[in-house]
Protein backbone atom coordinates (compact mmCIF):
# COMPACT_ATOMS: atom_id res chain seq x y z
CA UNK A 1 0.00 0.00 0.00
CA UNK A 2 2.47 2.56 -1.09
CA UNK A 3 1.29 6.18 -0.99
CA UNK A 4 2.94 7.11 -4.32
CA UNK A 5 0.59 4.91 -6.36
CA UNK A 6 -0.98 7.15 -8.96
CA UNK A 7 -4.25 5.35 -9.22
CA UNK A 8 -7.07 3.99 -7.18
CA UNK A 9 -5.86 0.99 -5.30
CA UNK A 10 -8.88 -1.29 -5.12
CA UNK A 11 -8.39 -4.63 -3.46
CA UNK A 12 -10.66 -6.92 -5.46
CA UNK A 13 -11.01 -10.52 -6.49
CA UNK A 14 -11.99 -10.79 -10.16
CA UNK A 15 -13.80 -13.98 -11.15
CA UNK A 16 -11.77 -14.11 -14.37
CA UNK A 17 -8.55 -14.32 -12.39
CA UNK A 18 -9.50 -16.26 -9.27
CA UNK A 19 -12.93 -17.61 -8.40
CA UNK A 20 -13.97 -16.85 -4.79
CA UNK A 21 -14.30 -20.04 -2.81
CA UNK A 22 -16.44 -20.97 0.17
CA UNK A 23 -13.71 -20.56 2.77
CA UNK A 24 -12.88 -18.53 5.86
CA UNK A 25 -11.86 -15.44 3.88
CA UNK A 26 -13.54 -12.16 3.06
CA UNK A 27 -12.42 -9.73 0.35
CA UNK A 28 -11.85 -5.97 0.31
CA UNK A 29 -11.43 -2.80 -1.75
CA UNK A 30 -8.86 -0.13 -0.90
CA UNK A 31 -8.67 3.51 -2.02
CA UNK A 32 -5.43 5.39 -1.40
CA UNK A 33 -4.44 9.05 -1.50
CA UNK A 34 -3.54 9.98 -4.24
CA UNK A 35 -5.17 9.60 -6.80
CA UNK A 36 -8.32 11.30 -5.55
CA UNK A 37 -11.92 10.79 -4.58
CA UNK A 38 -13.43 7.70 -6.19
CA UNK A 39 -16.98 7.84 -7.46
CA UNK A 40 -19.74 5.83 -5.82
CA UNK A 41 -20.07 3.89 -9.07
CA UNK A 42 -16.49 2.60 -8.68
CA UNK A 43 -17.24 1.37 -5.18
CA UNK A 44 -20.52 -0.12 -6.34
CA UNK A 45 -18.74 -1.93 -9.17
CA UNK A 46 -16.45 -3.70 -6.72
CA UNK A 47 -19.27 -4.32 -4.25
CA UNK A 48 -21.33 -6.01 -6.95
CA UNK A 49 -18.51 -8.52 -7.44
CA UNK A 50 -18.84 -9.64 -3.83
CA UNK A 51 -16.15 -7.53 -2.19
CA UNK A 52 -17.74 -6.34 0.99
CA UNK A 53 -14.89 -4.62 2.82
CA UNK A 54 -13.67 -1.09 2.00
CA UNK A 55 -10.37 0.28 3.27
CA UNK A 56 -9.77 4.01 2.86
CA UNK A 57 -6.62 6.02 3.48
CA UNK A 58 -7.62 8.69 5.98
CA UNK A 59 -4.30 10.03 7.26
CA UNK A 60 -1.23 10.87 5.19
CA UNK A 61 2.35 11.67 6.10
CA UNK A 62 2.16 15.05 4.26
CA UNK A 63 5.73 15.74 5.34
CA UNK A 64 5.61 19.47 4.59
CA UNK A 65 2.70 19.75 7.02
CA UNK A 66 3.88 17.30 9.65
CA UNK A 67 1.06 14.87 8.83
CA UNK A 68 -2.63 15.44 8.26
CA UNK A 69 -6.04 14.09 7.33
CA UNK A 70 -6.04 12.74 3.77
CA UNK A 71 -7.83 15.16 1.47
CA UNK A 72 -9.73 12.29 -0.13
CA UNK A 73 -10.80 10.50 3.05
CA UNK A 74 -14.27 11.86 3.70
CA UNK A 75 -15.27 11.89 0.04
CA UNK A 76 -14.18 8.29 -0.41
CA UNK A 77 -15.92 7.28 2.80
CA UNK A 78 -19.20 8.88 1.73
CA UNK A 79 -18.99 7.40 -1.75
CA UNK A 80 -18.21 3.95 -0.36
CA UNK A 81 -21.34 4.22 1.78
CA UNK A 82 -23.33 5.29 -1.27
CA UNK A 83 -21.78 2.40 -3.19
CA UNK A 84 -23.26 -0.06 -0.70
CA UNK A 85 -20.48 -0.59 1.83
CA UNK A 86 -21.32 -1.21 5.48
CA UNK A 87 -17.93 -2.52 6.63
CA UNK A 88 -15.28 0.18 6.31
CA UNK A 89 -11.72 0.30 7.62
CA UNK A 90 -9.29 3.21 7.48
CA UNK A 91 -5.54 3.23 7.18
CA UNK A 92 -3.20 5.67 8.81
CA UNK A 93 0.11 6.55 7.13
CA UNK A 94 1.88 8.65 9.80
CA UNK A 95 4.48 11.36 9.42
CA UNK A 96 7.69 9.92 10.88
CA UNK A 97 10.51 11.65 9.04
CA UNK A 98 13.53 12.86 10.94
CA UNK A 99 14.04 15.54 8.28
CA UNK A 100 10.52 16.89 8.73
CA UNK A 101 8.73 18.72 11.50
CA UNK A 102 6.25 15.93 12.16
CA UNK A 103 3.50 16.34 14.70
CA UNK A 104 3.86 14.10 17.73
CA UNK A 105 2.43 10.56 17.47
CA UNK A 106 -0.18 11.49 20.08
CA UNK A 107 -1.28 14.55 18.08
CA UNK A 108 -1.47 12.63 14.80
CA UNK A 109 -3.54 9.84 16.34
CA UNK A 110 -5.81 12.31 18.13
CA UNK A 111 -6.32 14.34 14.94
CA UNK A 112 -7.54 11.24 13.13
CA UNK A 113 -9.78 10.11 15.98
CA UNK A 114 -11.29 13.60 16.25
CA UNK A 115 -11.94 13.65 12.50
CA UNK A 116 -13.64 10.25 12.64
CA UNK A 117 -15.83 11.27 15.57
CA UNK A 118 -16.74 14.71 14.23
CA UNK A 119 -17.87 13.21 10.94
CA UNK A 120 -19.71 10.34 12.66
CA UNK A 121 -17.78 7.79 10.62
CA UNK A 122 -18.62 4.16 11.39
CA UNK A 123 -15.20 2.51 11.29
CA UNK A 124 -14.29 -1.08 12.13
CA UNK A 125 -10.47 -1.02 12.19
CA UNK A 126 -7.78 1.61 11.61
CA UNK A 127 -4.55 0.15 10.23
CA UNK A 128 -1.27 1.91 11.09
CA UNK A 129 0.95 1.68 8.01
CA UNK A 130 4.60 1.08 8.91
CA UNK A 131 6.62 1.34 5.71
CA UNK A 132 9.07 3.60 3.90
CA UNK A 133 7.80 6.29 1.54
CA UNK A 134 10.02 6.42 -1.54
CA UNK A 135 8.43 9.52 -3.08
CA UNK A 136 10.68 12.54 -3.51
CA UNK A 137 8.29 14.75 -1.55
CA UNK A 138 8.70 12.62 1.56
CA UNK A 139 11.85 10.58 1.12
CA UNK A 140 13.74 9.32 4.15
CA UNK A 141 10.55 9.37 6.18
CA UNK A 142 12.17 7.05 8.75
CA UNK A 143 15.49 7.30 10.57
CA UNK A 144 18.47 5.09 9.79
CA UNK A 145 18.56 4.32 13.52
CA UNK A 146 16.52 1.13 13.99
CA UNK A 147 16.14 1.56 17.74
CA UNK A 148 14.79 5.08 17.26
CA UNK A 149 12.33 3.77 14.69
CA UNK A 150 11.13 1.07 17.06
CA UNK A 151 10.67 3.56 19.87
CA UNK A 152 8.73 5.90 17.57
CA UNK A 153 6.49 3.10 16.29
CA UNK A 154 5.68 2.17 19.88
CA UNK A 155 4.63 5.76 20.55
CA UNK A 156 2.06 5.45 17.76
CA UNK A 157 0.67 2.16 19.02
CA UNK A 158 0.52 3.42 22.60
CA UNK A 159 -1.36 6.52 21.47
CA UNK A 160 -3.72 4.34 19.43
CA UNK A 161 -4.43 2.00 22.35
CA UNK A 162 -5.48 4.97 24.47
CA UNK A 163 -8.42 5.65 22.13
CA UNK A 164 -11.77 3.89 21.98
CA UNK A 165 -11.26 2.70 18.39
CA UNK A 166 -9.96 -0.63 17.07
CA UNK A 167 -6.48 -0.64 15.55
CA UNK A 168 -4.21 -2.93 13.56
CA UNK A 169 -0.83 -2.74 11.81
CA UNK A 170 -0.03 -3.00 8.09
CA UNK A 171 3.52 -3.84 6.96
CA UNK A 172 5.67 -6.40 5.18
CA UNK A 173 8.49 -8.72 6.21
CA UNK A 174 11.02 -6.69 4.24
CA UNK A 175 9.80 -3.32 5.44
CA UNK A 176 9.83 -4.52 9.05
CA UNK A 177 13.48 -5.54 8.85
CA UNK A 178 14.43 -2.31 7.06
CA UNK A 179 12.69 -0.15 9.65
CA UNK A 180 13.39 -2.06 12.85
CA UNK A 181 16.47 -4.14 12.03
CA UNK A 182 15.10 -7.61 12.77
CA UNK A 183 11.96 -9.56 11.93
CA UNK A 184 11.74 -10.43 15.62
CA UNK A 185 11.56 -6.78 16.68
CA UNK A 186 8.24 -6.24 18.47
CA UNK A 187 6.25 -3.00 18.33
CA UNK A 188 3.05 -4.40 19.85
CA UNK A 189 2.03 -7.96 19.00
CA UNK A 190 -1.39 -7.47 20.57
CA UNK A 191 -2.42 -5.57 17.43
CA UNK A 192 -3.94 -7.34 14.44
CA UNK A 193 -1.52 -7.68 11.52
CA UNK A 194 -2.34 -7.16 7.83
CA UNK A 195 0.73 -7.99 5.76
CA UNK A 196 1.76 -7.94 2.11
CA UNK A 197 3.62 -10.69 0.28
CA UNK A 198 3.58 -10.85 -3.51
CA UNK A 199 4.41 -14.40 -4.60
CA UNK A 200 4.66 -16.01 -8.04
CA UNK A 201 2.12 -17.33 -8.68
CA UNK A 202 -0.03 -15.31 -6.25
CA UNK A 203 -1.12 -17.27 -3.19
CA UNK A 204 -4.59 -16.63 -1.85
CA UNK A 205 -3.82 -18.06 1.58
CA UNK A 206 -1.59 -17.65 4.63
CA UNK A 207 0.64 -20.64 3.90
CA UNK A 208 3.64 -18.30 3.61
CA UNK A 209 3.20 -16.78 7.06
CA UNK A 210 5.39 -19.26 8.95
CA UNK A 211 8.36 -18.37 6.72
CA UNK A 212 7.68 -14.62 6.58
CA UNK A 213 6.32 -13.92 10.07
CA UNK A 214 7.55 -10.81 11.83
CA UNK A 215 6.88 -8.52 14.77
CA UNK A 216 5.90 -11.24 17.21
CA UNK A 217 2.51 -11.63 15.52
CA UNK A 218 1.18 -15.18 15.73
CA UNK A 219 -1.74 -15.28 13.30
CA UNK A 220 -2.36 -12.78 10.48
CA UNK A 221 -5.71 -11.08 10.01
CA UNK A 222 -5.20 -10.12 6.38
CA UNK A 223 -2.85 -10.50 3.43
CA UNK A 224 -2.24 -8.39 0.34
CA UNK A 225 -0.96 -10.77 -2.32
CA UNK A 226 -1.00 -9.35 -5.86
CA UNK A 227 -1.98 -6.52 -8.19
CA UNK A 228 -4.65 -6.71 -10.87
CA UNK A 229 -6.01 -4.41 -13.59
CA UNK A 230 -9.73 -4.88 -14.28
CA UNK A 231 -12.97 -3.29 -15.37
CA UNK A 232 -13.47 -1.40 -12.09
CA UNK A 233 -9.93 -0.03 -11.90
CA UNK A 234 -6.40 -1.03 -10.87
CA UNK A 235 -6.42 -3.34 -7.92
CA UNK A 236 -4.47 -4.90 -5.10
CA UNK A 237 -5.94 -8.25 -4.06
CA UNK A 238 -6.31 -9.17 -0.40
CA UNK A 239 -7.78 -11.81 1.79
CA UNK A 240 -9.03 -11.26 5.33
CA UNK A 241 -10.19 -13.75 7.90
CA UNK A 242 -13.78 -13.66 9.04
CA UNK A 243 -12.56 -12.96 12.57
CA UNK A 244 -11.52 -9.48 11.42
CA UNK A 245 -14.91 -8.82 9.94
CA UNK A 246 -17.14 -10.61 7.47
CA UNK A 247 -19.87 -8.11 6.70
CA UNK A 248 -22.94 -8.94 4.70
Amino acid sequence: MYPNYQHIIIIILCIVLIVPKANAYSYAVDAGDPPGIQMASSWSCAKSEGFNRAIIQCYSEYCAQGGGISSTCLGNYQNAINGGYKYIDLYFFPCTGVAYNCKSPQTQVNDLVTFVNQNKMLVQTIWIDFEIDNTLSCSQNWSQDKESNLALAKQFTEAAKATSLNWGIYSTYGQWITLFGDEQAVVDSSFKIWYANYQTPPQQNYDDWNSTAFGGFITPSGKQYTEYNGQCGTYDLNIFTFSTGAPE
